[in-house]
C-alpha cells in the first residue's frame, strides 16, 4: 500500500483524489496547508468530500510532514509559485511526486526542479497535465499511426471566465494564461509530434477585456516549431460564452500527417485517410493519478515525466516570455535538446 502525502488544494486536487479512491494500491497518510491562505483543514475537509473520511492533519511546514511520514509520493498543490521549491524539496528526499501544472511558473524554478531531477533520476515527477485521460485526445493518440507522418499540428483551449480567485489578477501568484491554461494544449502538441525538442517559440498575450482583473490575461496565440519541423499552433481564450448550456472548457485539436487527419473535438477523434473514416470515443483504461501510480512503480504508463515534462513547462514559460516581449525566442541548449 502507498502512501501519499498532499499539500495544499489549489487547482485540480480532485484527480489525485479521484484516483486515490479509484485505487486499492494507496492511502492518504497526512495532509498539510500552504501559507499564506491554504489552511491544513481546508484540505482535510476537500480530501474528506472526495474519499470519506478525513486524513490526518499535519499544522506544520510541509517538509515537517515528509520528514515524518516519508511517504512514496506528494501531491503538490500550494501556490503556483511555490511549485517548483516544493517539488524539490520532495525529490531531494526520493520522494515522488504529482504537482499541479505549472511545475514551474519561472526559468529560475524550472532550473531548480531540472537540478533536482537531474541528481535523483530514479525520483518521477509529474505534472497534472497530458493527452491521455479523455476519449477524444486518448483516440487520437490510438489512430495517430493511420494518418502517417505528422506535420502540422494546431490547438484549441477555450475556458468560461467565470468567477476567479484573486491571485490569478496577478501574474507572479497566476503564472499567466499560457503557463496555466495553454499548458495542456502544449503538452498536446508535443506528444503528437513524436515528444521531440522545440526549436523556437512566437506569441502574443492580451489582459483587454478582462473586466477589471488585473494582470489576467484573457486572449494568447502560439506558433511552435520542432526540432523536425512540424509546425503547431495553439490559441487559449477565456472568452467561452458564459451559458449554462455549456461545458467549462472546449478542447480542441487537429493533427495533419502525410496520409491522414485527425479531428478532436466534444470528447470524439475522427480519421480521415485516403480509404476511410473513423470516429472514436472510448474512455482510456486509466485516469491520469492511476497511471502516475503505474509509472513509480515502473510499469507501463503514458504519463509525462522527466525530460518530457520538463520540456512543456519551459516551452509554456518561454512561450509567455516571447508573448512579453514580441520577439520570436529559440529554445537554449539544454533542457530541449
Amino acid at each position: 500500500m502507498k502512501r501519499i502525502c498532499i499539500v495544499g488544494d489549489r487547482g485540480h486536487l480532485g484527480i489525485a483524489l479521484e484516483g486515490v479512491k479509484a485505487s486499492r494500491e494507496c492511502e492518504i497518510a497526512g495532509v498539510c496547508g500552504s501559507e499564506p491562505g491554504i489552511p491544513a483543514e481546508r484540505v482535510a475537509e476537500t480530501c474528506a468530500r472526495a474519499i470519506g473520511h478525513a486524513p490526518h492533519i499535519f499544522q506544520g511546514d510541509y517538509r515537517e510532514m515528509l520528514d515524518a511520514i516519508a511517504p512514496d509520493a506528494v501531491v503538490v498543490c500550494g501556490q503556483f509559485e511555490e511549485h517548483s521549491a516544493m517539488t524539490a524539496e520532495a525529490v531531494a528526499r526520493k520522494i515522488h511526486v504529482f504537482c499541479e501544472k505549472p511545475a514551474a511558473t519561472t526559468l529560475e524554478g524550472l532550473a531548480v526542479l531540472e537540478r533536482a531531477l537531474k541528481g535523483n533520476p530514479e525520483v518521477k515527477v509529474a505534472q497534472m497535465c497530458g493527452p491521455h485521460y479523455e476519449p477524444g485526445m486518448w483516440g487520437a493518440t490510438r489512430l495517430a499511426p493511420d494518418i502517417g507522418t505528422i506535420r502540422l499540428l494546431d490547438a484549441r483551449k477555450s475556458y468560461k471566465r467565470g468567477k476567479r480567485a484573486a491571485y490569478f489578477t496577478q501574474r507572479h501568484t497566476s503564472s499567466g494564461l499560457i503557463p496555466w491554461v495553454g499548458i495542456h494544449a502544449i503538452s498536446w502538441l508535443y506528444h503528437f509530434a513524436g515528444r521531440v525538442p522545440f526549436r523556437s517559440v512566437c506569441a502574443s498575450h492580451s489582459n483587454a477585456f478582462n473586466k477589471g482583473l488585473g494582470d489576467m490575461e484573457m486572449s494568447a496565440a502560439c506558433l511552435f516549431q520542432f526540432e523536425t519541423g512540424i509546425s503547431a499552433t495553439v490559441s487559449i481564450d477565456y472568452f467561452r460564452p458564459e451559458n449554462p448550456e455549456l461545458n467549462h472548457g472546449d478542447d480542441r485539436l487537429r493533427v495533419v500527417g502525410t496520409d491522414g487527419t485527425l479531428e478532436v473535438e466534444s470528447g470524439r477523434c475522427h480519421m480521415l485517410t485516403g480509404t476511410k473514416s473513423e470516429t472514436f470515443s472510448e474512455a482510456p483504461p486509466k485516469g491520469m493519478f492511476e497511471d502516475f501510480l503505474q509509472c513509480i512503480d515502473e510499469k507501463p504508463s503514458n504519463i509525462m515525466t522527466g525530460i518530457d515534462l520538463l520540456r512543456i513547462t519551459q516551452a509554456a514559460l518561454l512561450a509567455r516570455e516571447s508573448a512579453d516581449t514580441q520577439k520570436r525566442l529559440v529554445f537554449p541548449e539544454g533542457v530541449s535538446r
